[in-house]
Protein backbone atom coordinates (compact mmCIF):
# COMPACT_ATOMS: atom_id res chain seq x y z
CA UNK A 1 0.00 0.00 0.00
CA UNK A 2 0.60 3.62 -1.37
CA UNK A 3 0.88 7.25 -1.11
CA UNK A 4 0.97 9.45 -4.50
CA UNK A 5 0.43 12.98 -4.95
CA UNK A 6 -0.98 14.21 -8.11
CA UNK A 7 -0.73 17.20 -10.45
CA UNK A 8 -2.64 19.00 -7.30
CA UNK A 9 -0.27 18.14 -4.72
CA UNK A 10 -3.56 15.78 -3.20
CA UNK A 11 -2.02 12.47 -1.48
CA UNK A 12 -3.81 9.36 -3.35
CA UNK A 13 -4.02 6.19 -1.74
CA UNK A 14 -2.91 3.36 -4.29
CA UNK A 15 -4.12 0.16 -4.05
CA UNK A 16 -4.01 -1.70 -7.61
CA UNK A 17 -6.82 -3.95 -8.96
CA UNK A 18 -9.38 -2.51 -6.31
CA UNK A 19 -12.22 -0.10 -6.26
CA UNK A 20 -10.49 1.59 -3.39
CA UNK A 21 -8.36 3.02 -6.00
CA UNK A 22 -11.09 5.37 -7.01
CA UNK A 23 -10.99 7.48 -3.75
CA UNK A 24 -10.42 11.09 -4.61
CA UNK A 25 -10.11 10.37 -8.53
CA UNK A 26 -11.98 12.12 -10.94
CA UNK A 27 -13.05 11.03 -14.64
CA UNK A 28 -14.10 13.73 -16.70
CA UNK A 29 -16.82 12.67 -19.50
CA UNK A 30 -17.53 14.05 -22.79
CA UNK A 31 -20.15 12.19 -25.19
CA UNK A 32 -22.95 14.25 -26.80
CA UNK A 33 -25.45 11.78 -25.99
CA UNK A 34 -26.67 11.72 -22.60
CA UNK A 35 -27.66 7.60 -22.36
CA UNK A 36 -24.11 7.18 -22.84
CA UNK A 37 -22.82 9.30 -19.97
CA UNK A 38 -25.60 8.43 -17.90
CA UNK A 39 -24.70 5.08 -18.17
CA UNK A 40 -21.11 5.37 -17.63
CA UNK A 41 -21.83 7.67 -14.47
CA UNK A 42 -23.74 5.01 -12.84
CA UNK A 43 -20.85 2.62 -13.31
CA UNK A 44 -18.62 4.94 -12.43
CA UNK A 45 -20.27 6.32 -9.08
CA UNK A 46 -20.70 2.47 -8.05
CA UNK A 47 -17.00 2.34 -8.35
CA UNK A 48 -16.81 5.68 -5.82
CA UNK A 49 -15.01 8.03 -8.91
CA UNK A 50 -15.88 11.36 -8.91
CA UNK A 51 -17.58 12.30 -12.24
CA UNK A 52 -17.71 15.24 -14.46
CA UNK A 53 -20.52 15.06 -17.22
CA UNK A 54 -20.25 17.67 -20.59
CA UNK A 55 -21.84 16.73 -23.99
CA UNK A 56 -19.14 18.99 -25.68
CA UNK A 57 -19.54 21.71 -27.80
CA UNK A 58 -17.42 25.25 -28.57
CA UNK A 59 -17.02 25.96 -24.48
CA UNK A 60 -15.65 22.52 -23.65
CA UNK A 61 -11.90 23.20 -23.53
CA UNK A 62 -13.15 26.59 -20.82
CA UNK A 63 -14.50 23.55 -18.50
CA UNK A 64 -11.77 21.28 -18.94
CA UNK A 65 -9.32 23.94 -17.94
CA UNK A 66 -11.91 24.50 -14.74
CA UNK A 67 -12.62 20.93 -14.00
CA UNK A 68 -9.23 19.15 -12.37
CA UNK A 69 -9.67 15.56 -13.45
CA UNK A 70 -7.45 12.50 -13.57
CA UNK A 71 -8.73 11.10 -16.26
CA UNK A 72 -10.83 11.93 -19.32
CA UNK A 73 -13.34 9.58 -21.50
CA UNK A 74 -14.13 11.18 -24.76
CA UNK A 75 -16.29 9.99 -27.60
CA UNK A 76 -14.61 10.27 -31.25
CA UNK A 77 -17.36 11.57 -33.40
CA UNK A 78 -19.19 15.14 -32.30
CA UNK A 79 -20.78 17.70 -33.37
CA UNK A 80 -19.00 21.33 -33.19
CA UNK A 81 -15.81 20.03 -31.67
CA UNK A 82 -14.79 16.08 -32.05
CA UNK A 83 -12.97 14.47 -29.97
CA UNK A 84 -9.71 14.70 -31.64
CA UNK A 85 -9.78 18.05 -31.52
CA UNK A 86 -10.06 17.64 -27.37
CA UNK A 87 -7.51 15.02 -27.66
CA UNK A 88 -5.07 17.12 -28.87
CA UNK A 89 -5.88 19.61 -26.07
CA UNK A 90 -5.38 17.43 -23.60
CA UNK A 91 -2.57 16.25 -24.61
CA UNK A 92 -0.60 19.71 -24.68
CA UNK A 93 -2.56 21.42 -21.55
CA UNK A 94 -2.81 17.97 -19.09
CA UNK A 95 0.04 15.61 -20.23
CA UNK A 96 -0.41 13.39 -17.07
CA UNK A 97 -4.07 12.95 -17.68
CA UNK A 98 -4.76 9.61 -19.51
CA UNK A 99 -7.45 10.02 -22.33
CA UNK A 100 -9.65 6.87 -23.40
CA UNK A 101 -11.79 7.29 -26.59
CA UNK A 102 -15.33 5.90 -27.28
CA UNK A 103 -15.95 4.75 -30.61
CA UNK A 104 -18.63 2.90 -32.84
CA UNK A 105 -17.86 -0.73 -34.16
CA UNK A 106 -16.92 1.21 -37.93
CA UNK A 107 -14.32 2.95 -36.76
CA UNK A 108 -11.53 0.74 -35.82
CA UNK A 109 -9.33 3.13 -37.90
CA UNK A 110 -10.32 5.99 -36.24
CA UNK A 111 -9.18 4.62 -32.89
CA UNK A 112 -5.82 3.29 -34.21
CA UNK A 113 -5.10 6.94 -35.55
CA UNK A 114 -6.65 8.62 -32.13
CA UNK A 115 -4.15 6.15 -30.62
CA UNK A 116 -1.23 7.59 -32.64
CA UNK A 117 -2.03 10.90 -31.61
CA UNK A 118 -1.94 9.61 -27.92
CA UNK A 119 -4.85 8.72 -26.46
CA UNK A 120 -3.65 5.88 -24.06
CA UNK A 121 -6.87 3.36 -25.30
CA UNK A 122 -10.47 3.19 -27.01
CA UNK A 123 -13.59 1.19 -26.08
CA UNK A 124 -15.94 0.28 -28.04
CA UNK A 125 -19.88 1.33 -27.97
CA UNK A 126 -21.80 -0.15 -26.63
CA UNK A 127 -19.65 0.24 -23.42
CA UNK A 128 -19.35 -3.27 -21.44
CA UNK A 129 -18.97 -2.54 -17.62
CA UNK A 130 -15.84 -4.74 -17.16
CA UNK A 131 -14.15 -3.68 -20.05
CA UNK A 132 -14.82 0.22 -18.85
CA UNK A 133 -13.15 -0.72 -15.80
CA UNK A 134 -10.38 -2.62 -17.11
CA UNK A 135 -9.17 0.24 -18.98
CA UNK A 136 -9.55 2.93 -15.91
CA UNK A 137 -7.10 0.44 -13.53
CA UNK A 138 -4.68 0.63 -16.47
CA UNK A 139 -4.82 4.17 -17.21
CA UNK A 140 -4.69 5.39 -13.51
CA UNK A 141 -1.19 3.15 -13.02
CA UNK A 142 0.50 5.04 -16.08
CA UNK A 143 -0.68 8.17 -15.68
CA UNK A 144 0.65 7.77 -11.60
CA UNK A 145 3.38 6.10 -13.27
CA UNK A 146 4.30 9.52 -15.16
CA UNK A 147 3.67 11.56 -11.99
CA UNK A 148 5.52 9.54 -9.79
CA UNK A 149 8.59 9.61 -12.92
CA UNK A 150 8.22 13.20 -12.90
CA UNK A 151 8.61 13.22 -9.46
CA UNK A 152 11.90 11.41 -9.20
CA UNK A 153 13.31 13.70 -12.12
CA UNK A 154 12.96 16.90 -9.67
CA UNK A 155 14.40 14.93 -7.10
CA UNK A 156 17.20 14.24 -9.02
CA UNK A 157 17.86 17.49 -10.24
CA UNK A 158 17.65 18.64 -6.54
CA UNK A 159 20.31 16.23 -5.92
CA UNK A 160 22.44 16.78 -8.46
CA UNK A 161 23.14 20.35 -7.36
CA UNK A 162 24.11 18.92 -4.03
CA UNK A 163 26.19 16.47 -5.23
CA UNK A 164 29.61 18.01 -4.91
CA UNK A 165 29.34 18.55 -1.37
CA UNK A 166 27.51 15.49 -0.32
CA UNK A 167 28.61 12.43 -2.66
CA UNK A 168 29.00 9.84 -0.13
CA UNK A 169 25.93 10.38 1.53
CA UNK A 170 23.87 10.66 -1.52
CA UNK A 171 25.03 7.95 -3.32
CA UNK A 172 22.89 5.15 -1.60
CA UNK A 173 19.78 7.06 -2.25
CA UNK A 174 20.96 7.92 -5.81
CA UNK A 175 21.13 3.97 -6.61
CA UNK A 176 17.67 3.47 -4.89
CA UNK A 177 16.20 5.98 -6.81
CA UNK A 178 17.75 4.25 -9.90
CA UNK A 179 16.43 0.98 -9.20
CA UNK A 180 13.29 2.78 -8.58
CA UNK A 181 13.09 4.24 -11.91
CA UNK A 182 14.29 0.95 -13.88
CA UNK A 183 11.40 -0.87 -12.29
CA UNK A 184 8.80 1.79 -12.86
CA UNK A 185 10.40 1.58 -16.84
CA UNK A 186 9.84 -2.13 -16.89
CA UNK A 187 6.52 -2.20 -15.84
CA UNK A 188 5.46 0.76 -18.32
CA UNK A 189 7.27 -1.50 -20.50
CA UNK A 190 5.20 -4.45 -19.85
CA UNK A 191 1.71 -2.24 -19.67
CA UNK A 192 2.98 -0.90 -23.75
CA UNK A 193 3.37 -4.52 -24.44
CA UNK A 194 -0.17 -5.40 -23.30
CA UNK A 195 -1.59 -2.58 -25.25
CA UNK A 196 0.23 -4.32 -28.37
CA UNK A 197 -1.37 -7.33 -28.03
CA UNK A 198 -4.82 -5.55 -27.70
CA UNK A 199 -3.77 -3.58 -31.41
CA UNK A 200 -2.79 -6.73 -32.37
CA UNK A 201 -5.94 -8.89 -31.37
CA UNK A 202 -8.24 -5.76 -33.02
CA UNK A 203 -6.53 -6.21 -35.89
CA UNK A 204 -7.30 -10.20 -36.13
CA UNK A 205 -11.10 -9.46 -35.04
CA UNK A 206 -11.32 -8.19 -38.78
CA UNK A 207 -9.67 -11.05 -40.32
CA UNK A 208 -11.77 -14.24 -39.03
CA UNK A 209 -9.87 -16.71 -39.95
CA UNK A 210 -6.24 -15.64 -38.61
CA UNK A 211 -7.10 -15.96 -34.84
CA UNK A 212 -4.03 -16.50 -32.74
CA UNK A 213 -1.77 -15.86 -36.13
CA UNK A 214 -0.16 -12.69 -34.26
CA UNK A 215 0.42 -14.62 -30.82
CA UNK A 216 2.19 -17.64 -32.65
CA UNK A 217 4.30 -15.19 -35.01
CA UNK A 218 5.07 -13.53 -31.91
CA UNK A 219 6.39 -17.14 -30.64
CA UNK A 220 8.35 -18.19 -34.06
CA UNK A 221 9.98 -14.84 -34.78
CA UNK A 222 11.16 -14.74 -31.41
CA UNK A 223 13.13 -18.11 -31.39
CA UNK A 224 14.29 -17.60 -34.65
CA UNK A 225 16.29 -14.31 -33.64
CA UNK A 226 17.48 -15.91 -30.40
CA UNK A 227 18.72 -18.66 -33.01
CA UNK A 228 20.27 -15.97 -35.02
CA UNK A 229 22.03 -14.12 -31.72
CA UNK A 230 19.95 -11.16 -32.17
CA UNK A 231 20.96 -8.77 -28.92
CA UNK A 232 17.74 -8.30 -26.60
CA UNK A 233 17.01 -4.96 -27.94
CA UNK A 234 16.75 -6.30 -31.44
CA UNK A 235 14.44 -9.33 -30.30
CA UNK A 236 12.21 -6.90 -28.53
CA UNK A 237 11.99 -5.00 -31.48
CA UNK A 238 11.39 -7.95 -33.52
CA UNK A 239 8.20 -9.09 -31.09
CA UNK A 240 6.86 -5.52 -31.38
CA UNK A 241 7.00 -6.14 -35.37
CA UNK A 242 5.85 -9.53 -35.46
CA UNK A 243 2.69 -8.51 -32.81
CA UNK A 244 1.46 -5.96 -36.04
CA UNK A 245 3.26 -7.28 -39.25
CA UNK A 246 -0.72 -7.30 -40.05
CA UNK A 247 -1.30 -4.12 -38.72
CA UNK A 248 -2.15 -2.57 -42.04
CA UNK A 249 -5.13 -5.15 -42.48
CA UNK A 250 -7.36 -1.98 -41.24
CA UNK A 251 -7.40 -0.40 -44.30
CA UNK A 252 -8.52 -3.89 -46.19
CA UNK A 253 -12.47 -4.28 -46.47
CA UNK A 254 -13.30 -6.96 -44.66
CA UNK A 255 -15.36 -8.76 -47.74
CA UNK A 256 -11.79 -8.96 -49.01
CA UNK A 257 -9.96 -10.44 -45.85
CA UNK A 258 -13.06 -12.92 -45.17
CA UNK A 259 -13.50 -13.70 -49.03
CA UNK A 260 -14.02 -17.98 -49.34
CA UNK A 261 -12.21 -17.98 -52.81
CA UNK A 262 -9.54 -17.27 -54.18
CA UNK A 263 -8.90 -13.30 -54.82
CA UNK A 264 -9.43 -11.70 -58.02
CA UNK A 265 -5.92 -9.48 -59.37
CA UNK A 266 -7.61 -6.36 -58.32
CA UNK A 267 -8.45 -8.24 -54.67
CA UNK A 268 -5.29 -9.04 -54.44
CA UNK A 269 -3.47 -5.68 -55.32
CA UNK A 270 -5.89 -4.08 -52.24
CA UNK A 271 -4.58 -7.04 -50.17
CA UNK A 272 -1.16 -6.45 -51.16
CA UNK A 273 -1.57 -2.75 -49.55
CA UNK A 274 -1.46 -3.83 -46.39
CA UNK A 275 2.08 -3.80 -45.75
CA UNK A 276 3.33 -0.11 -46.69
CA UNK A 277 -0.26 0.98 -44.81
CA UNK A 278 1.10 -0.86 -41.46
CA UNK A 279 4.75 0.76 -41.96
CA UNK A 280 3.18 4.19 -42.34
CA UNK A 281 0.44 4.22 -39.74
CA UNK A 282 3.45 3.79 -36.99
CA UNK A 283 5.71 6.06 -39.02
CA UNK A 284 6.61 9.16 -37.13
CA UNK A 285 5.53 7.56 -33.52
CA UNK A 286 8.82 7.39 -31.17
CA UNK A 287 10.72 4.55 -30.82
CA UNK A 288 8.60 2.85 -33.63
CA UNK A 289 10.72 3.93 -36.71
CA UNK A 290 12.52 0.88 -37.63
CA UNK A 291 9.25 -1.86 -36.36
CA UNK A 292 7.56 0.55 -39.28
CA UNK A 293 10.49 -0.29 -41.47
CA UNK A 294 10.10 -3.55 -41.02
CA UNK A 295 6.40 -4.12 -41.23
CA UNK A 296 6.55 -2.55 -44.67
CA UNK A 297 9.06 -4.71 -46.12
CA UNK A 298 7.73 -8.27 -44.32
CA UNK A 299 6.27 -9.38 -47.98
CA UNK A 300 9.56 -8.32 -49.93
CA UNK A 301 10.88 -11.80 -51.25
CA UNK A 302 15.00 -12.51 -51.04
CA UNK A 303 14.79 -12.73 -54.82
CA UNK A 304 13.17 -9.17 -54.94
CA UNK A 305 9.65 -10.51 -56.10
CA UNK A 306 7.80 -9.16 -53.61
CA UNK A 307 6.66 -5.81 -52.38
CA UNK A 308 6.25 -3.25 -52.04
CA UNK A 309 9.53 -2.20 -53.00
CA UNK A 310 11.15 -5.06 -54.63
CA UNK A 311 14.10 -5.42 -52.39
CA UNK A 312 16.06 -7.94 -53.03
CA UNK A 313 18.63 -9.98 -50.55
CA UNK A 314 20.47 -8.27 -47.44
CA UNK A 315 19.17 -5.17 -48.96
CA UNK A 316 15.71 -6.26 -47.08
CA UNK A 317 15.97 -6.04 -43.22
CA UNK A 318 16.85 -8.89 -40.99
CA UNK A 319 13.97 -8.64 -38.74
CA UNK A 320 10.72 -8.74 -42.09
CA UNK A 321 13.39 -11.70 -43.43
CA UNK A 322 12.83 -13.38 -40.19
CA UNK A 323 8.77 -12.21 -40.28
CA UNK A 324 8.36 -13.70 -43.86
CA UNK A 325 9.42 -17.17 -42.65
CA UNK A 326 7.11 -17.64 -40.30
CA UNK A 327 4.39 -15.52 -41.82
CA UNK A 328 4.57 -18.32 -44.32
CA UNK A 329 4.66 -21.66 -42.35
CA UNK A 330 1.48 -20.03 -39.93
CA UNK A 331 -0.43 -19.42 -43.01
CA UNK A 332 0.46 -22.38 -44.44
CA UNK A 333 -0.87 -24.45 -40.97
CA UNK A 334 -3.98 -22.33 -40.17
CA UNK A 335 -7.16 -23.42 -41.78
CA UNK A 336 -9.05 -21.37 -44.96
CA UNK A 337 -12.57 -20.75 -45.92
CA UNK A 338 -11.05 -22.32 -49.41
CA UNK A 339 -8.69 -25.24 -47.94
CA UNK A 340 -7.72 -26.88 -44.38
CA UNK A 341 -4.53 -25.89 -42.98
CA UNK A 342 -1.23 -28.12 -44.55
CA UNK A 343 0.27 -31.34 -42.94
CA UNK A 344 3.86 -30.61 -41.54
CA UNK A 345 5.46 -32.72 -44.42
CA UNK A 346 3.66 -30.62 -46.74
CA UNK A 347 5.05 -27.22 -45.07
CA UNK A 348 8.71 -28.70 -44.90
CA UNK A 349 8.67 -29.31 -48.83
CA UNK A 350 7.56 -25.68 -49.01
CA UNK A 351 9.87 -24.02 -46.89
CA UNK A 352 12.89 -25.56 -48.43
CA UNK A 353 11.32 -24.92 -52.08
CA UNK A 354 10.92 -21.55 -50.95
CA UNK A 355 14.35 -21.15 -49.18
CA UNK A 356 16.83 -18.59 -51.54
CA UNK A 357 13.41 -17.31 -53.43
CA UNK A 358 10.86 -15.69 -51.39
CA UNK A 359 12.76 -16.90 -48.07
CA UNK A 360 16.28 -16.26 -46.90
CA UNK A 361 18.15 -19.62 -47.10
CA UNK A 362 20.01 -19.48 -43.98
CA UNK A 363 17.04 -18.32 -41.73
CA UNK A 364 14.39 -20.64 -43.72
CA UNK A 365 17.72 -23.43 -42.70
CA UNK A 366 17.42 -22.56 -39.18
CA UNK A 367 13.58 -22.89 -38.74
CA UNK A 368 13.89 -26.47 -40.67
CA UNK A 369 16.24 -28.02 -38.38
CA UNK A 370 15.16 -26.75 -35.13
CA UNK A 371 11.79 -27.60 -36.79
CA UNK A 372 10.00 -24.26 -35.98
CA UNK A 373 7.06 -25.52 -38.48
CA UNK A 374 5.72 -28.41 -35.73
CA UNK A 375 5.12 -25.27 -33.65
CA UNK A 376 1.79 -26.29 -32.18
CA UNK A 377 0.27 -22.82 -29.78
CA UNK A 378 -0.87 -24.30 -26.71
CA UNK A 379 -4.24 -22.12 -26.58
Amino acid sequence: MSFIKDDNNRETLYIPGTARNAIHRSIFIIDDEEPVRKVLNTHLVKEGYNVIQSRGGKGIFELLRASPFDILICDIRMPEVDGINILEFVRENFGASPVIMLTGLTDAAVAVDAMKKGAFDYIMKPVKKDDLMASIQKALMHRDLLVRNRQLELENRDYQMSLVQKVEERTKELNAKTMELESAYALLKTMNIQFINVLAETIEAKDLHTRGHCNRMRFLCVELGRLLNLSTADLEILEVASLLHDLGKVSVNEAVLNKPGLLTDEERRHMQGHAETGGKILSGIPLMEMVAGIIAAHHENFDGSGYPAGLKGEGIPLHSRIIAVADMCDAMASDRPYRKGRPPEAILEELKRAAGTQLDPHIARLFIENKLYLYKDPR
